[in-house]
């Protein structure tokens, strides 16, 4: 399956409004979340699924705050694997990021203050 045909990228691509960029930088984008996705073994509707749970008394979905960690540590892991340094490394770690802001998971990380 392309990377394109996940409801949760085309929401990403749609909601951050990359869906309008030239195709080069879409390409970038989705080569990186592609890298990352496989990375973590998973999928991307599979890695945002996996950032949440759901309450046994009502079946109420949240977000966790452990594999919200735990996914912010496959972040830093996966730069570091590629060897990004700097602010490509920030910059390539928040694309991630906004994927996942995008669908619902809210997750911070580093600033690129060079």
């Amino acid at each position: 399956m392309d990377i394109r045909d996940y409801p949760t990228v085309r929401r990403w691509l749609r909601g951050a409004g990359h869906d309008k960029q030239p195709t080069e930088v879409q390409d970038k984008y989705l080569g990186v979340l592609a890298q990352f996705v496989e990375h973590t073994g998973k999928n991307p509707d599979e890695l945002v699924a996996f950032c949440f749970l759901r309450k046994r008394a009502t079946g109420e979905q949240f977000v966790s705050v452990k594999r919200r960690v735990q996914v912010n540590e496959w972040i830093d892991a996966f730069v570091t694997d590629q060897g990004w340094t700097g602010k490509a490394a920030v910059a390539n770690a928040n694309i991630v990021r906004s994927f996942l802001i995008h669908n619902g998971v809210l997750i911070q990380g580093k600033v690129w203050k060079g």
